[in-house]
């Protein structure tokens, strides 16, 4: 009879508080979906969270988890031969780094920024948090090349500060930005306007939008805000609601999962081309660490950057009037009348300023509604059709598939995760 191969024990040890953790979650569901399954522990835990004491001493044969301090990293190395951490700061001895590429954040958030007309971009994140100072220091290198005007504003904890609140790592800096907000507040009102604002993650963006308010700028026409990580509470929660770049967390837990399988493997052609068990078998697989990012998904668009900057009063007037009445049906001639210029005086200024026509940003301001409503609604391409005046599902098809090149299926097929 043919042994039963025991299936490798393998525990997940990342937080569920977050949508960042969670995706990382689905991804790993994913990868043992389609190519079979571990005996897996999953605990439930926030952030922050020690390894929990009933786990000493207890040994798998793998964790994937996201260690947020070296406290945590150094609990969780002592549980398994092999760690894939998704965290990307702690380096476990033998396994695997993966995390959110910090230059592909920056990038995206200044194309995104600069295709809305802002030449002046700005960076505010938490010093001393890992990713944060990643992200900043590749988004002013950026800025630099591009000869764009910045700024870098970093709240920082101090020593009593460190003291006084117990929670660790990004959790310690976010609860601490909150009682930075008169400064935050004073750094906004220095800003010339408009200026746009890359925060470091979705938390510092709520506060940013938050303290920019409180100071009287209106967001986004004078400071918009774009955040990381796409949480949809955090974002949907902020007022207004904060636009965020979406991270690719399902790959990243699917190939978690596939570089830990990938591990095993390894160790069990080494330990067959030797003598069970022997030290020989051991040492065979190398005790390193490779470090791997991923690239973000796409930026999801809310009201906080919805603006395009432009400096002549008639023309933004008409842009906020098209993101405001797109969907209602409006035409050129409502434009114009609403800003109460001419019609060919509004479509000679739209293309000196915008390189495209009045009908154009009409259109690219409806079918981005369309594309919110195709991943965050289960609403057929009628229903679409008619809430973004599109008379009938296949006229809405043919405008979309000018634009993407995707029809509406196609296109929430891709975008969308099962």
């Amino acid at each position: 009879m043919t042994p039963v191969s025991k299936k490798p024990q393998v525990l997940l040890f990342i937080e569920s508080s977050r949508a960042y953790g969670r995706g990382c979650l689905q991804g790993v569901a994913g990868y043992l979906r389609a190519h079979g399954s571990w005996d897996v522990i999953h605990l439930e835990r926030g952030l922050s969270e020690a390894v929990p004491s009933d786990l000493v001493g207890r040994r798998f044969d793998g964790v994937i988890a996201r260690a947020e301090n070296e406290s945590i990293a150094t609990g969780i190395q002592q549980l398994a031969r092999w760690v894939v951490d998704l965290r990307g700061s702690f380096a476990p001895q033998r396994g695997a780094l993966i995390d959110t590429d910090p230059d592909a954040c920056a990038r995206v958030a200044i194309d995104h920024f600069v295709e809305r007309g802002f030449r002046r971009i700005v960076f505010c994140g938490y010093h001393g948090v890992d990713f944060s100072d990643a992200r900043g220091d590749a988004f002013m290198r950026y800025c630099a090349e591009e000869n764009l005007e910045t700024d870098r504003f970093e709240m920082t904890l101090g020593e009593s500060e460190n003291k006084a609140i117990p929670i660790e790592g990004v959790l310690r800096h976010e609860a601490h930005a909150e009682i930075l907000e008169t400064v935050l507040v004073d750094w906004l009102q220095q800003q010339p306007v408009p200026t746009a604002v890359f925060a470091c993650n979705d938390v510092c963006g709520r506060q940013v939008v938050r303290a920019a308010v409180k100071a009287g700028l209106r967001v986004p026409e004078q400071i918009a805000v774009l955040g990381v990580d796409n949480d949809e509470v955090i974002c949907d929660l902020t007022n207004p609601p904060l636009s965020s770049i979406e991270p690719d967390t399902y790959r990243i837990g699917f190939e978690g999962a596939a570089l830990l399988a990938s591990l095993f493997a390894e160790e069990h052609d080494a330990r067959d081309a030797s003598h069970p068990g022997s030290d020989q078998a051991q040492d065979a697989v190398v005790n390193s660490c490779q470090r791997i990012v991923i690239p973000p998904r796409r930026v999801v668009t809310r009201f906080s950057t919805d603006v395009l900057a432009v400096n002549d009063p008639d023309l933004s007037s008409a842009i906020e009037f098209i993101r405001l009445e797109a969907c209602r049906g409006i035409g050129v001639a409502d434009v114009a009348k609403h800003v109460a210029i001419s019609r060919a005086t509004l479509e000679r200024r739209f293309r000196y300023v915008l390189d495209r026509t009045p009908r154009e940003e009409i259109e690219r301001v409806r079918l981005e509604r369309v594309k919110t409503l195709l991943l965050q609604t289960d609403y057929g391409l009628d229903r679409i059709a008619a809430m973004t005046a599109y008379s009938k599902a296949p006229h809405l098809i043919t405008a979309f598939r000018r634009q993407t090149g995707l029809t509406p299926s196609s296109y929430r097929k891709r975008h969308q995760r099962q």
